[in-house]
Formats: structure tokens, sequence, C-alpha cells
């Protein structure tokens, strides 16, 4: 509820004194030279304080970007997707701007930050952390493509969002007041056979990655996936592989057969430790196969051809032995439409198909029609 009182101050100006109280807020106060003013406000306050935006605007002026982020690292992220991957994007962020205040985040300083993001360098490792096969002469510098600086500002999107929803920080969200970067459809890069070919040749020289190669490209797994497999998950006997932890976060079955299942097999003669992980370094930690893989990409002299475009690889070779959308999803865990590219690549190889029924049911005078048939 609302006190007024008059008082009197030098030279006899009077003025009418409010104070604003009511649980659950901070006390306000303020001073004004009629009565009728002092009411208005009286009536203003305890109206925003009832429907809770007084309260947001107070907490919004006294805490921090990094107060915020915090609180959403203790209590949200733990035990989400990509947990480890948004930590890091909000690490960035409270660096930047973790001491500005909640209020004075607004569109415009976002619009900055993002124009950082999309510009400036950055490294992927460091050289001597731990698990990391980098050397610091090999540190190189990256640039950030637009689809991650998207995911960069839905990162603490999500935060503005908890804060505003649940902890009651915010009255609104400034992200509503930017737009995102357009992203492309993406590429769909794949082995030819002659690129495939000369490839797996620079691999056989390096019996891990080239295992590490094969398995990948026999059972479209991702490199996380096959970093994280232990010898528990292997099944030789039905031939599987059980992957606990993939990206979308479901456990799926990848089938091994042929040279993989060869390879993987020596592997386990050598060493089968059920606890341990199938790819390993010498000392035990992660197995480090970004540098040797563009090594033998540049050997090899296929170009711009990351190791996860082996997962597309495998998935066109299935599209075009027949494997349908459903089974694909089934056999890869995708979840998203991208598997409609792979059907697309296969039916734009069955033209000859098209050609040779064509041939078969109208003979000779479709030939003698046209040239190219």
């Amino acid at each position: 509820m609302a006190t007024i009182r008059e008082r009197a101050k030098a030279r006899g100006v009077r003025v009418f004194h409010v104070q604003v109280r009511q649980a659950g807020f901070p006390a306000r106060t303020a001073s004004f030279p009629t009565q009728r003013q002092a009411e208005r406000w009286a009536k203003t306050i305890e109206a925003d304080m009832i429907e809770g935006r007084h309260f947001r605007s107070a907490e919004a002026r006294r805490r921090k970007i990094g107060e915020a982020i915090e609180r959403y690292c203790l209590e949200m992220l733990p035990g989400k997707k990509d947990a480890g991957k948004n930590e890091a994007r909000l690490n960035w962020w409270k660096a930047a701007i973790g001491e500005l205040r909640i209020a004075d985040l607004t569109p415009a300083v976002l619009a900055e930050q993002r124009g950082k993001l999309i510009t400036e360098k950055y490294t992927r490792s460091k050289p001597g952390a731990r698990y990391s096969s980098v050397e610091a002469a090999d540190q190189q510098k990256f640039s950030r493509s637009r689809s991650t600086v998207n995911r960069y500002m839905a990162a603490l999107s999500h935060v503005c969002t908890v804060a505003r929803k649940e902890w009651h920080w915010m009255s609104h969200n400034p992200f509503d007041g930017i737009a995102k970067f357009k992203e492309g459809r993406g590429s769909i890069w794949y082995l030819r056979a002659d690129e495939r070919k000369r490839l797996l040749a620079e691999t056989v020289k390096d019996a891990d990655l080239h295992a590490f190669t094969i398995i990948a490209l026999s059972t479209a797994c991702r490199a996380g996936e096959l970093l994280k497999l232990t010898w528990r998950d292997v099944d030789f006997d039905e031939k599987q592989l059980l992957s606990r932890d993939p990206k979308n976060g479901q456990t799926r079955v990848a089938w091994i057969h042929g040279d993989a299942l060869t390879l993987l097999r020596k592997r386990a003669e050598a060493e089968h430790e059920e606890s341990g992980r199938v790819f390993t370094n010498a000392a035990g930690g992660a197995f480090g196969y970004e540098h040797r893989f563009k090594a033998a990409c540049n050997a090899a002299k296929v170009s711009e051809f990351r190791f996860h475009d082996l997962r597309h690889s495998a998935a066109t070779y299935l599209a075009r032995e027949g494997a349908s959308e459903q089974q694909l999803r089934a056999i890869g865990g995708w979840k998203s439409s991208i598997v409609s590219r792979y059907v697309h690549i296969a039916a734009e190889d069955s033209r000859n198909i098209v050609k040779r029924m064509n041939r078969k049911i109208l003979g000779e005078t479709a030939k003698a029609a046209s040239p190219d048939a």
C-alpha cells in the first residue's frame, strides 16, 4: 500500500513524499510538488507491482547478464542435448557482455555482438589441454558460419526466455527484435568412386585412421559416436554396434559388415577391454583423427572434404542401393528432412533407368526421333 506524507522544505516549499510497499517487492519512494501527482504515481506503481512489471524492471536493473548465464548453466543446462557446446557458447557471451545489466541488454547491443561473432577469428582447441592432440604450430584460425552464429544467438535467447518466464527478471526478450542470419540449405558432399579409391589408399598407411575411416564410411556413424564407442557396445555375433550417445539424443544400432567388421575384429584381438574405448591415442586419451584425416585428403587430392562427409557419402551410397527415407532414418539416426536430399541424389542417378525403359518400350522409333534418346 502507499503512504503519502506532506513535508516542509526550505523557504516554505512543501512537497508530498510517497512510499509504496507491497509484499514480495522492493519499496519505492518519490517526491512530488502536489498531492494529486503523488497519488497518481502511487497508483501506477501499485498496478505495476500487481501485474509483476515493476518487480521485473527492478530485477533487470539489479541483475547482470553474467549472473543469469551462471544460474542457467547451473540449473537448466545439465542433462540437455549439446550441453557442452551451449556452455561454450554461453561462456563467450559471459566474457563479452557478462558485466552488462539485464536492463541494458537491447537489440542494438545484440546486433553489435552478432557482428563480432561473424567477423572475429577463433581457435578450436588449446595446445596441451587434456585430450588435445593439437600442437602450438598446428593451431589454425577459423571464422564462424552464419548457422553457427545463429546457434550462439539461440543459446543466449533461451537464457532470456527462462529469465522472463520463470525467474521474472525480465519483462520481455530483447531477441524478439533481432533477425537471424539466413542459412543455406547446406551441401551434400560425397566421395566419387575415384576419390574414394585415392583416399583409402592414403588412410591404409595409418592403421588406426584407416579403421576409423572405413567403419565411419561403412556404418554412417558420426565421428563423435565412434570416439565414444566402447568394446561392450560391440556385438560381433550380431554384427552390430550400439551407439549410446548420438547427436540427436537417441540410442541406435549400427550394422557392421565386410572390411569394417574385419578391421574391428583385428583391433579386438590386439586389445579387448570391455570397458575400454575402441579408439584412443597411445596414452589412452581421445583419438586425434582430424589432422591425420586432413593430411590423407590432401595427399589423395580430395579437396574441401571433411570427416563428417563420410556420413553423407554412406547415406548417398545407401540411397543408390534403394534404401528408402524410412530405412535411412533407421540406419543413420537422422530426424530431419536431410534424408530426402540423399534420396534425391539417387533419383538423379535413375535417369539411365528411365532412358533404358523408354528404349525398350518405344523401341527404334524413340531412337530415330531423337539423337539423344
